[in-house]
């Protein structure tokens, strides 16, 4: 019988998660309006600066991978990754958030390959967590655990978010906006470092450098591709992934819009986020016990299925008023959150079947399969809801009308919606149970003995 994971190690996963995270998380919300407001970058510039930095940034996620997946030095295949990329990260990163008194162009320039190096540095880093599950957790029940804290502590990350950084970088923005910025990102820089660092240690003897390692029987790149393009299993969640993902982020680029314009108070934001961390934790807290009943995949219907009802909802009642329209959100990603934590066990679920059903190894690369739907989503979103904007007729501090509010109310709820329901529809067709993978795995672990 093998002995379950140390609480500790697993811990230790999620909280790197969470650093790496509050890193993130100002990112998301914040580079955007510090290229207008601090930086001083056209706003006729900013996409090119996007649509540029997020193609590096989305090639950078297979091709970290595949390196991943064919290399390995002193301190192992997955673990040497968590050294050295995460301090070029934390330097890179700070850059990006630097207003350097370069002249006009140059700016632009050091800021858009500030942004490249760093995305491109934290995706190896990234990556290489992800893809510890398959080298540290060696059945079923481990990998759900490690699943499980690693979105848990990702949600966590979000109320430290909400409640305490923001305080952090409006008190050091007082001053000077452009220090508050570099004071505040450099500080969770330097924490998404020590996250790292701390699982690079706990897993000191799980992930040894072994010079008789066979490394994904020296595939090619073309046959990695393979691995991705040829697993049916992973075709179908990152598809659903794509959709479910593309209506989270649509409903967090519009609840703006909603307080500014329908309820006319911007201040309802800082409750609202609040609140929607708090439930997405809390979501997680009860997704074992759901997956438990129902399984990973009914799990995900479940949640998907969920998430679509609740944005009904939020259109028949969400007028209101905007603690109503809180409330709908709670319970909404109550139910909807439950699919996150399975979500990175499915991922190595797909990457078992592909071994499986090719005797090759593509763990590292198909893990870093995870983040391409998040990066696309992401993108889609702000397209999606930036041309939903415009064909409503929004214009910047317009005067809301009846007419305006009810459109505003249309895009808020159903693109959502009908992502949710788009999900539910492709996950229908995700054929891989928990049994099978079970008989999947013990196959797998009699082959890998067999080929050192």
């Amino acid at each position: 019988m093998e002995k379950k994971l140390p609480g500790l190690l697993v811990h230790s996963y999620g909280f790197s998660h969470l650093t790496f995270s509050l890193m993130m998380s100002l990112a998301i919300q914040y580079y955007t309006i510090f290229l207008t407001d601090v930086a001083l970058i056209k706003l006729s510039i900013i996409p090119v600066i996007i649509f540029i930095t997020h193609i590096v940034d989305a090639l950078s996620i297979p091709v970290s991978g595949a390196l991943i997946q064919s290399t390995q030095f002193r301190w192992g295949q997955y673990r040497s990754w968590l050294l050295l990329p995460p301090l070029s990260t934390s330097v890179f990163f700070t850059l990006t958030f630097t207003n350097l008194p370069f002249s006009y162009e140059i700016k632009i320039v050091y800021l858009s390959m500030a942004y490249m190096i760093a995305h491109v540095s934290l995706n190896f880093a990234y990556n290489a967590q992800l893809g510890l599950i398959s080298v540290v957790a060696k059945n079923v029940k481990d990998r759900m655990r490690m699943s499980t804290r690693n979105v848990q502590y990702g949600m966590a990350s979000t109320i430290i978010y909400s409640y305490f950084v923001l305080n952090m970088f409006y008190h050091f923005s007082e001053k000077s906006e452009s220090w508050g910025y570099f004071y505040t990102v450099g500080i969770l820089a330097v924490i998404q470092v020590f996250g790292y660092w701390f699982l690079f240690y706990q897993i000191k003897d799980y992930d040894k450098y072994d010079p008789t390692k066979n490394l994904s029987n020296k595939m090619s790149p073309l046959e990695m591709m393979r691995q991705v393009v040829g697993n049916k299993h992973l075709r179908i969640l990152m598809s659903a992934d794509i959709v479910s993902n593309l209506g989270i982020f649509s409903l967090q680029a519009v609840a703006v819009y909603y307080f500014k314009y329908v309820i006319e108070n911007e201040q309802y934001m800082k409750p609202y986020s609040l609140s929607l961390a708090i439930a997405s934790f809390a979501s997680t807290l009860i997704a074992p016990k759901v997956v438990s009943i129902l399984g990973k995949k009914n799990t995900y219907l479940f949640a998907s299925i969920w998430g679509t009802a609740g944005y009904i909802v939020l259109r028949i009642f969400g007028l209101s008023s905007p603690y109503i329209y809180i409330a709908i959100i709670i319970v909404s990603a109550l139910g909807a959150g439950v699919n996150g934590p399975i979500r990175q066990a499915m991922y190595m679920d797909a990457a078992e079947y592909g071994f499986y059903k090719t005797g090759k190894n593509a763990s590292a690369v198909i893990m870093s399969m995870f983040t391409l739907p998040i990066k696309i989503a992401i993108a889609l979103a702000q397209t999606i809801v930036a041309a939903g904007l415009g064909f409503i007729g929004f214009v910047p501090n317009m005067a809301s009308t009846e007419q305006f509010i009810n459109n505003l109310m249309n895009l808020i709820c159903y693109l959502p919606a009908s992502a949710g329901f788009l999900a539910f529809a492709i996950m229908i067709f995700y054929s891989l149970s928990d049994d099978r993978l079970s008989e999947i795995m013990e196959a797998n672990t009699k082959q890998r003995t067999e080929i050192g």
